[in-house]
């Protein structure tokens, strides 16, 4: 059961980057997948209590940085946040992320997936000489997850969903 829930989520984090990165529209049911998925992973090596306490934080933290930039897109920019500043994949994105993790490793994820985020549009606009203003957020946030993943799968890093 665990290699099948792996494969899943691999393949959903897979598809969310290769669909955000080309064409910025994501099939909708890849992130209550991937949020399953990591929710099973994370309860499979927790408690019920710790995984509900962990995951009511992470959500009222997205909450938060949805409000944040809600109110930076129309107040700054004078725009609209779902049509111009950030898309509804994004958020969707941010709410299965919130399942996958406990606070302080979803924290630390969520920053770095982030700063990787930043880095790597930087440096592919650079290298491929692209003025893209959209960034596929959710696809290289779910880049810089298969790769944290993957480091935990084989063993290199094995403390994601410590108490």
């Amino acid at each position: 059961m665990l290699i099948t829930v792996k494969i899943f989520l691999s393949l959903s984090l897979l598809l969310i980057f290769f669909q955000d990165y080309r064409d910025r529209q994501v099939f909708i049911f890849l992130f209550p997948l991937f949020g399953i998925m990591g929710t099973y992973l994370f309860l499979s090596n927790s408690n019920l209590e710790y995984y509900f306490f962990s995951v009511c934080i992470n959500l009222g933290i997205v909450l938060i940085v949805v409000l944040l930039n809600y109110l930076f897109a129309e107040l700054v920019l004078k725009k609209n946040l779902l049509k111009e500043a950030m898309g509804l994949g994004d958020i969707l994105f941010f709410i299965a992320f919130a399942l996958c993790f406990p606070t302080v490793t979803f924290i630390n994820f969520f920053v770095f997936s982030i700063l990787f985020t930043f880095v790597i549009h930087l440096a592919l606009s650079k290298l491929l000489k692209k003025t893209n203003k959209n960034i596929p957020l959710a696809g290289y946030m779910s880049l810089f997850l298969m790769a944290v993943y993957s480091v935990n799968w084989l063993g290199l890093y094995d403390s994601l969903y410590l108490l």
